[in-house]
This record gives structure tokens, C-alpha cells and sequence, in this order.
């Protein structure tokens, strides 16, 4: 009986993996058709490394080992990339219909840019997930120390891209100048990225009071400041190569 309970849970958390996967990319697909402000926000909330990212956490935060949890956070985000670029290619087509100078179709060049993403994100994938996966399941089952440097960690990699984007784009530019204060595609990237550093914040205070880590705050302030850091540059170098391909 215990080991076809064992079995049962096993199960039902791989299901569960997979339905968060596919969700995670129905969501992001979804919020592609949403235009102005509103696409903004719901593209920071299903289609940012902060939703990924947090979505590959928490599949590792609920596994029962580290192995695990490296394995589930890695599947989750890679059915979740296959599924969002297989509805590009064969679904919102975004790749075809378009025109070069000469007045040929570019359906080619856009075929490569879609393969090209679609691997640059499988890699990703494979990098992020089991570090996020192992960083979920550290905050949960690991001592005092480790599980805040590991919440703090995952804090840092969670908001780095808003991070990135806060100063890369001026978003203090955006919210103090008139003219873009009225500018709903301005509003909705303004409030997205904020999102993406008070959320990550709040996932943070939340594993802080569930795991009672508040006592090691010196390690939680460091380890999130120091990944932040880090992860804001990671973002700028590859949205930089991004943009070149």
C-alpha cells in the first residue's frame, strides 16, 4: 500500500508538471494577442523570465529530492518553450507573410529567427532549470543559512530582467515625462516592469515567512542584491546578442 501511494504521488506531481507547462505556454501565447497597456502587463506576468523563472522554482520547491527537482523544473520549461514555438510556427504564423526589399517573401529569414529563438530558450531552459529547480528545493528543505541564501538567490534571478529593463529603458523617463504618461503602450511597459522587481520582492518575503528565514536577513539583503546584480547584467548581454542576430 505505501509504495502504491508512493507511486500515486509521483504521478499526480508529473502531471501536475506537465498541466503547469502547458499552461505556462498557452498563457504566454495567449498574451501576444493583447495589445497596449494591458499586453504590456500580461506579457510581465506569463512571458517574462519572472513567470518562467518562478514557475521552474516552484516545480522545484515541491519535489521530494534535489534530483528531482532539477528534473521537473527543466521539463517544465521545456515543454512550456516547445509548446509557446510549435503555436508561433503553426498557429499565429508571425514567421511568414512578410516582404524584402527586392519584394521577395522573407518567409525563410523569419522560419530562421523563430528556430533560432526556439533554441536560444532550449538552451535556457536546460541552464535555468535545474539551478532554479535546486534553488526551490533549498529554500524549502534546506538549513537556516542555505535556504535564505537560496531564496535571496532566486529573488536576484527572478527580478534581474526588470532590473535590466528598469534601466535600460529610463522607466523613470517614461513615468515623469507628460507626453508618455498619456501613451498606453508606455503605461503597460512601465507597470510590467515594476512587476517584474515587486513581485519577485514579495515571492521573497513570502519564502521568508513561511521558512522563518527573517533571522539570517544579512544573508537573504546579500545573496538577492548580489544576483540581482549579476542577473541584470546576464539580461542586457543577452538581449545585446539577441538583437544582432
Amino acid at each position: 500500500m505505501a509504495f502504491r501511494n508512493f507511486v500515486g504521488v509521483r504521478v499526480a506531481r508529473r502531471r501536475g508538471s506537465i498541466i503547469a507547462a502547458v499552461a505556462l505556454g498557452l498563457l504566454a501565447f495567449a498574451a501576444d494577442y493583447v495589445d497596449g497597456a494591458a499586453g504590456q502587463v500580461l506579457t510581465a506576468l506569463t512571458s517574462s523570465g519572472f513567470a518562467w523563472g518562478l514557475a521552474a522554482f516552484l516545480a522545484g520547491r515541491s519535489a521530494v529530492s534535489p534530483k528531482r527537482a532539477a528534473a521537473d523544473a527543466t521539463a517544465l520549461l521545456v515543454v512550456a518553450t516547445l509548446l509557446y514555438y510549435l503555436l508561433v510556427l503553426v498557429v499565429s504564423r508571425r514567421w511568414s507573410g512578410g516582404v524584402l526589399e527586392d519584394g521577395t517573401p522573407a518567409d525563410l529569414y523569419g522560419l530562421r529567427s523563430v528556430a533560432l529563438m526556439t533554441a536560444l530558450w532550449l538552451i535556457g531552459s536546460l541552464v535555468a532549470g535545474p539551478v532554479l529547480g535546486l534553488l526551490g528545493h533549498t529554500a524549502r528543505a534546506g538549513g537556516p543559512s542555505r535556504a535564505a541564501a537560496a531564496a535571496g538567490v532566486a529573488c536576484g534571478l527572478l527580478s534581474g530582467e526588470g532590473w535590466c529593463a528598469v534601466m535600460t529603458t529610463q522607466l523613470w523617463h517614461l513615468l515623469t515625462t507628460p507626453d508618455l504618461q498619456h501613451d498606453a503602450f508606455f503605461v503597460g511597459v512601465a507597470i510590467g516592469n515594476l512587476f517584474k522587481i515587486v513581485l519577485p520582492l514579495a515571492v521573497l518575503a513570502w519564502l521568508a515567512t513561511t521558512h522563518r528565514l527573517w533571522r539570517a536577513w544579512p544573508t537573504l539583503l546579500i545573496a538577492t542584491a548580489a544576483s540581482g546584480t549579476l542577473t541584470a547584467l546576464a539580461w542586457y548581454l543577452l538581449n545585446t546578442a539577441t538583437n544582432r542576430l
